[in-house]
């Protein structure tokens, strides 16, 4: 059990070193993924090798790009009709200068964060933590579970990036977002549903970036 428990605070763990402690995305991002794939490199290889005669046009497919789609217009509908509220546009940039997300490797980390990141997280969390918990729990649990601490490490950036108390309701969408890819890993018996939605929710978070935030 204790190995459990840290598998699930891990990622926090990485987050709260890299942003909290040196201060730094760069940095936070090599810690962060680094843990991501250290641990879930096996369930990458093994889920490549199952699906690679499947093809990306199934239901489940469909489901989660509408469903991206959707949480895209979401996401950049509300945060741009209630942005005052959300968020000082100045005092953010300043954050985001604080933490190196600025420069000639600017590019870099926004494609980071488009594909890199939904890619580890769902393989992460709805395929390698979702088998371990999956031989101890219910299918109910393993999702509550897992998209509690997927959501759990997203509170210490949001205390940056947020005014009071949208730093705070911010993660229950978060949570919600996790339970619903939770779902499609166990409706669609495949990462692709989550990682499609995954994507597109990260895609509209950077439109919110070059909207407000770009300089």
């Amino acid at each position: 059990m204790p190995v459990y428990i840290l598998l699930l605070i891990g990622p926090t763990i990485m987050i709260a070193l890299g942003l909290h402690a040196m201060n730094s995305v760069p940095l936070t991002f090599i810690l962060f993924y680094g843990w991501l794939l250290l641990f879930s490199a096996s369930s990458i290889r093994q889920s490549l090798q199952s699906d690679k005669n499947k093809a990306f046009s199934n239901k489940g497919d469909l489901t989660g790009f509408a469903t991206g789609i959707l949480f895209l217009i979401l996401i950049f509908g509300t945060v741009s009709a209630f942005s005052d509220s959300f968020f000082d546009a100045g005092k953010l940039q300043q954050q985001l200068i604080d933490w190196n997300f600025t420069g000639g490797h600017l590019i870099w980390l926004i494609l980071i964060l488009l594909i890199v990141n939904p890619l580890l997280e769902e393989y992460y969390w709805r395929e390698f933590m979702y088998a371990k918990l999956m031989q101890k729990l219910s299918v109910l649990n393993t999702i509550l579970i897992t998209s509690f601490f997927y959501s759990l490490y997203h509170l210490l950036s949001f205390n940056f990036l947020f005014n009071w108390p949208i730093n705070l309701l911010a993660v229950i969408p978060v949570f919600l977002a996790g339970m619903i890819w939770g779902y499609f890993r166990h409706r669609f018996r495949s990462l692709v549903p989550a990682i499609l939605c995954h994507m597109l929710s990260d895609l509209g978070i950077m439109l919110i970036y070059f909207k407000f935030l770009y300089v």
